[in-house]
């Protein structure tokens, strides 16, 4: 398949899914509010704080999911069967070992933590250890969906993944219109009926794997690919302890501090930086396998084109969202929330700005995951995520205020991103100065060009009236920006050619 062909793909996989995110953003939009107001500040602060708790243990989780996807790639790549039920099946054996580990921590230390360590109202304890149980449950049904998950995108089947993802965002709306109307323990009952859906999913994976690629439940493993594969996992937990752990850790680190009511806080921020983050991994995610497979088949032109360009994209999406919700965070979340928790404004902005730093990030990583060496590059950029953690615990030790956590966020997420292009560059055939020429320069260029304007006319304006005039000389700023400085000619060539194609078939 040309390069062109693989462009068209890319294209076309994005659009589905950002067709797909839409729809999830506005109904998650609505649910947030609805289950905030359901439950109250403090149950949806032990929700958010509990099933952290859980995600906790699931960095094993994160490390073979990369795996099964990069290998699960590379075996589609190849065109054999026989190879690829051997992989799936292998990468089916190593989660339903992670899922027994997971049980034992979970059960064991996770428990303990959870009723001794935590701030949590004496009164709301019980409920919280239901909704710790049933999140176990859930966390179990997410790992063993994991290979199911990683073949509908090593295959870019990007239409099931859309419509799947849409019905489960459409299953947790009912939920959100029930717990509303249920007279008992509304926090109990919403982990249960969220439990439900998860399984429902799983085995909506376990059909579309049968019936479409011929890829039945079976245990049978060749213990080398087992060898390999649980290597190569091996150095990704470290990579996926660090991450899960600054996320959590921090969200404990705030509950020592300041107790369930900045946990609501952080899983409003948490929940904007989803939804912000939902537009570039759909991007990502359509472009991940044609990167894994063209740095194994050798095509290094088309993979480094493919890392510039989805890294320019991926920033461009979040800087063309977060401008004008930056400038209106206040006005919004009184809008979506009405009371929104304290902090709860500062926490969204900053998480916006990381996110923006951030971006830039993915199509670096998965690079390396291609590539395969990564044993240096995930015990250096893990120690600096991990620290994270007692930057924060000495900042708010010492007085700070809480959203200095994420200033700490924003600077070390920085220094990682210098360190991914030097080992994309050591290690993953992709030039320094190509990078900075072909990403970093238009970038700074649209930003320096384009944020003036709205900057200027939000100082001059409030509530409705700067929302929306803020929104359309923000868009109209970045957008004319983008397209005359941040795109290359054929890049606009190809946007044109592309959309002009979809509106003759129309």
């Amino acid at each position: 398949m040309t390069s062109v062909e693989n462009g068209k793909r890319v294209a076309r996989n994005t659009l589905m899914l950002y067709f797909r995110m839409a729809l999830i953003m506005l109904v998650s939009l609505y649910t947030s509010r609805v289950i905030l107001n359901a439950l109250g500040v403090v149950d949806f602060g032990i929700y958010n704080l509990v099933a952290g708790v859980v995600v906790l243990f699931t960095f094993l989780n994160s490390a073979l999911m990369n795996a099964s996807q990069r290998y699960l790639s590379i075996a589609v790549a190849q065109t054999d069967q026989n190879n690829l039920q051997k992989v799936f099946s292998t990468c089916l054996v190593l989660q339903v070992i992670l899922c027994l580990i997971f049980i034992l921590f979970a059960e064991s230390i996770g428990l303990y933590f959870l009723n001794n360590k935590l701030s949590i109202p004496p009164e709301r304890l019980n409920a919280a250890n239901w909704v710790y149980q049933m999140s176990v449950i859930s966390t179990c049904i997410y790992i063993l969906k994991v290979p199911y998950h990683s073949i509908i995108i090593a295959t870019e089947d990007m239409s099931f993944f859309a419509w799947l993802s849409i019905i489960e965002t459409l299953f947790k709306l009912g939920i959100a219109y029930v717990i509303s109307l249920v007279i008992f323990d509304r926090l109990i009952f919403y982990s249960f009926l969220l439990l439900i859906v998860s399984l429902l999913i799983w085995f909506a994976y376990v059909i579309k794997a049968h019936r479409s690629y011929n890829l039945g439940l079976s245990f049978k493993y060749e213990p080398a690919k087992l060898k390999e594969i649980a290597l190569f996992s091996g150095w990704n937990i470290i990579g996926g302890v660090a991450d899960v752990g600054y996320k959590q850790g921090t969200d404990i680190i705030l509950n020592i501090f300041s107790g369930v009511t900045l946990n609501a806080a952080m899983g409003i921020a948490t929940q904007v930086r989803g939804a912000i983050y939902s537009f570039v991994s759909n991007l990502q995610i359509a472009a991940n396998p044609q990167i894994i497979k063209s740095y194994n088949s050798a095509e290094l032109e088309y993979y480094r084109l493919l890392i510039y360009r989805i890294s320019k994209y991926s920033f461009y999406l979040i800087f063309l969202l977060s401008v004008p919700l930056i400038l209106n965070m206040d006005f919004l979340l009184k809008i979506w929330l009405k009371n929104p928790p304290e902090y709860s404004i500062a926490f969204c902005k900053l998480t916006l700005t990381f996110c923006l730093v951030d971006s830039l990030s993915g199509p670096l990583w998965t690079s390396m995951q291609a590539m395969g060496n990564i044993r240096n590059y995930q015990i250096l950029t893990s120690c600096l995520l991990l620290l994270n953690l007692p930057l924060s615990y000495l900042a708010l030790k010492s007085g700070c205020a809480p959203d200095v956590i994420f200033y700490i966020q924003i600077g070390i997420c920085f220094v990682i991103l210098c360190v991914r292009v030097l080992f994309s560059n050591k290690y993953a055939s992709l030039p320094i100065m190509s990078y900075l020429k072909e990403v970093i320069l238009p970038i700074a260029l649209v930003i320096i060009i384009s944020l003036p304007l709205p900057l200027i006319i939000s100082l001059e304006t409030d509530g409705w009236f700067r929302l929306l005039i803020t929104s359309f000389f923000s868009v109209l700023a970045i957008m004319t920006s983008i397209w005359l400085i941040g795109l290359k000619n054929d890049e606009r060539k190809f946007v044109l050619k592309y959309f002009s194609s979809k509106m003759k078939k129309k």
